[in-house]
């Protein structure tokens, strides 16, 4: 029974630390823990242990790296800003005198387009 909540535990604190990580942190403490377990079922030692942890963050990483580029692509959106130019009179009046409209391309640089 303590060994079940010491487990549940440590997996909530597991869980919660991820929070806000980018998809490459994320997979290389996911590929770092899963890789700690094989390299300790299968070496049986210390070593083991951390071979399987060094090798499990490396693949873990480069997955959620891959994850990550792959969500930025798919990100590519176009923003378009329109501005309205409008003056207040004595009077109490508006008068419009125009408008202007800038378009934005999202790309893997950035944004470009939003100059005045």
């Amino acid at each position: 029974m303590n060994n079940s909540i010491l487990g549940l535990t440590i997996t909530a604190l597991a869980t919660a630390s991820l929070l806000g990580c980018t998809k490459t942190q994320e997979g290389a403490s996911v590929g770092a823990g899963i890789g700690a377990l094989a390299g300790q079922a299968i070496g049986g030692d210390t070593g083991g242990t951390l071979i399987g942890a060094g090798i499990g963050a490396l693949l873990g990483g480069a997955i959620g790296n891959d994850q990550e580029q792959q969500q930025r692509q798919a990100d590519g959106s176009t923003i378009r800003r329109t501005t309205t130019h409008e003056t207040l009179n004595p009077d109490g009046t508006i008068t419009k005198t125009g408008t202007t409209t800038t378009t934005s391309n999202q790309s893997s640089d950035g944004y470009t387009g939003l100059e005045n």
